[in-house]
């Protein structure tokens, strides 16, 4: 499991969580585009290998660019 905690305000990736026996060979890469103040968008943009664990942050990202598109069409 993958979770990422994203700013509403600026789209930056605030914390990661991973979860599962190889969470360390995944975790280095949210580490790496939070120490960069990267944003959900450059996960979206970037190119992972296909079928790998890395792919899952483009998941996440797509995911919570998703939720925030959703919240910005419910707020006034």
């Amino acid at each position: 499991m993958l979770k990422l905690l994203v700013s509403t305000e600026d789209r930056t990736i605030l914390g990661v969580h991973v979860l599962g026996t190889n969470a360390t060979e995944v975790v280095h890469i949210g580490q790496t585009v939070m120490g960069l103040k990267g944003t959900i968008d450059y996960l979206v943009d970037a190119v992972f290998n296909y079928p790998t664990l890395a792919e899952s942050y483009k998941v996440a990202a797509l995911d919570a660019r998703n939720k925030l598109s959703a919240v910005a069409r419910l707020a006034p």
